[in-house]
């Protein structure tokens, strides 16, 4: 997601821990332990790429403006495992740039898809080795599509989805399945699961007027889940190949979940979510976790977490950025300094899923984006 203002209208992010250094091996022994992490930010200028060492207790900040001419405007940034692509538009035509991050290697794909009458483009995403893009045909109609571009071969395929739809949601690609989520005329929500090596609809999944919000899990499943703005949801975890039912379940959480990808981490049976505070507020969201064995909702203290930052700092923040690193058990939640309307610069917050504050990493930019690993 982009970095707009006012901050708190940005959401994603990523980090990890850092421990506290005491003269008791016990406490040592107990802290939590750091991890490496990389995340994309920005300042006025740039959009940068920064490497976290855990090891060395210091970070790596490669510029990617300068080294792989992302633009600051970029629209979307898509991860496929190791694959960061940033979508842009400009003179009328879509174009990419793509960045290995382990090699560092990056390719341009310029100008792949010029603006027509023929379709309307609603969103783009991409595989390893193709680009996706979600459309209307013709311009102005409401009729549902995907496009195809495979970037060995250039060829270009699409396939047609669903008449005469109210939305289509952002989608979710993983290991050859694209998955979308859309709502008809008649207010029904439906999931699309594409085989994007063979360019056809492999099922298609009928949800009424329950909203599905969806996930990967660690496992490489797909799991749903669904309400109907109430407090009562059911989740079911599909077999990613054969879409057999691995798990379900119902249960009873206080929170509204979006339509299509699903802000969360599903392990060990208990959900990190990201929580939205009513408005108004001072922070527009903060880390939760649901445990689906106790059936609790712990909704950490992210207010008086800023209160301690900002006391400590003598400046005022705005989250940016949301995530949750799986190796520290810990929640990442990216900041700006909004003090200083001439800077953009932050930081990020390493939080316990207990709801401590493990640390602050200050940053001469704002994350945006927490790579998951």
């Amino acid at each position: 997601m982009r970095l707009k203002n006012p901050f708190w209208l940005l959401i994603i992010g990523w980090l990890l821990l850092g421990c506290s250094k005491d003269d008791n091996p016990s406490d040592l022994e107990s802290a939590p332990k750091i991890s490496d992490f990389m995340a994309i930010g920005e300042d006025l200028e740039n959009i940068f790429l920064y490497k976290y060492n855990a090891s060395q207790e210091q970070g790596e900040t490669i510029n990617l403006t300068e080294e792989n001419l992302v633009n600051r405007q970029y629209l979307t940034l898509r991860q496929v495992a190791d694959l960061l692509t940033f979508f842009s538009f400009s003179s009328g035509s879509f174009s990419a740039i793509q960045r290995n991050l382990i090699t560092g290697e990056s390719q341009s794909l310029d100008n792949f898809y010029t603006v027509s009458q023929e379709r309307s483009l609603l969103w783009g995403t991409n595989s390893e080795n193709q680009l996706f893009l979600g459309f209307f045909s013709p311009s102005g109609s409401t009729d549902f599509g995907i496009r195809t571009i495979d970037l060995t071969t250039n060829e270009e395929t699409e396939l047609m989805v669903e008449s005469n739809l109210q939305n289509v949601y952002d989608p979710i690609y993983f290991r050859e399945r694209l998955l979308v989520v859309y709502l008809d005329v008649g207010n029904n929500y439906h999931t699309a699961i594409m085989d994007t090596e063979n360019n056809t609809i492999l099922n298609t999944l009928d949800f009424g007027n329950s909203i599905p919000s969806i996930l990967i899990n660690k496992m490489g499943d797909i799991v749903i889940f669904q309400g109907n703005n109430d407090a009562n949801y059911r989740y079911t975890v599909y077999d990613i190949e054969t879409f057999e039912i691995v798990e379900e379940d119902t249960f009873s959480i206080n929170r509204f979940f979006d339509p299509g990808p699903l802000q969360a981490y599903f392990i060990n049976e208990k959900l990190y979510y990201l929580n939205f505070y009513s408005q108004p507020s001072s922070v527009p969201f903060g880390p939760a976790v649901y445990e689906f064995n106790s059936k609790q909702n712990r909704i950490l203290d992210m207010l008086s977490i800023v209160m301690q930052v900002e006391q400590e700092m003598q400046i005022n923040i705005d989250l940016t950025a949301f995530g949750y690193d799986l190796s520290s058990s810990s929640f990442l939640m990216g900041y700006a300094n909004s003090s200083d309307s001439n800077i953009l610069e932050g930081g990020v917050l390493i939080i316990s899923d207990q709801g401590a504050l493990l640390d602050n990493i200050e940053l001469n930019f704002v994350p945006t984006y927490f790579i998951k690993q």
